[in-house]
């Protein structure tokens, strides 16, 4: 059986609990506070060193990193649509990981961690440039096609949506970007879909 160690609010354990939704993955759920410092008690530092969520276990197999699991998870679950085997259309998907990683991490991410958790935000004082910066981009991205990466959903829109579905929660408006907003309702449309607190 598959163990996520997963804090309910925290946006990278909400992209491992969306997609095993969204891939019907049955698994067991173990609670971790981060803010009671549950991530690094030597038991939790001996599945991930880093003290950081989300760590999925499956037998013998542990993964950290919220991409990493995805990954794994669409390669062990999942129809190759989510992370294509095809070079070229998993370069794509991957390019848009990374832009999920870095672009919104840095934006509406930390806009709500600046709100919410300010002691963790590392750029309290740039993130609604930043977040001005990756909604434009992905707003752009979105106004001629459904998806992220490719012609149907992917890694990249999973990858995404916490952050940018929960912008709010860090006072970042989604108004300016209404390809943005429609693609939010085109994922929470697709079966198997779980809200944050689900």
């Amino acid at each position: 059986m598959i163990t996520l160690y997963n804090m309910p609010l925290a946006l990278n354990c909400y992209k491992v609990r969306l997609l095993l939704g969204l891939l019907n993955v049955p698994y067991e759920r173990k609670p971790i506070d981060l803010l009671k410092g549950e991530h690094k008690t030597p038991e939790f530092l001996k599945l991930n060193p880093f003290g950081q969520l989300p760590v999925l276990t499956d037998g013998h197999i542990v993964l950290r990193d919220s991409q990493a699991i995805m990954v794994w998870l669409a390669h062990t679950f999942g129809a190759d649509s989510w992370m294509p085997r095809d070079p070229n259309k998993e370069a794509v998907v991957h390019a848009w990981l990374a832009a999920a990683a870095f672009e919104v991490r840095l934006g509406p991410y930390d806009a709500r961690l600046a709100k919410l958790f300010p002691w963790l935000c590392i750029n309290p004082n740039t993130v609604v440039e930043r977040s001005e910066l990756a909604l434009n981009l992905y707003n752009g991205r979105l106004k001629d096609r459904q998806w992220i990466a490719l012609d149907h959903p992917t890694l990249a829109d999973v990858a995404a949506f916490p952050a940018i579905s929960q912008a709010h929660d860090g006072e970042i408006s989604l108004k300016p970007y209404p390809a943005v907003e429609a693609w939010l309702e085109r994922i929470r449309k697709l079966p198997g879909f779980v809200g944050i607190l689900d």
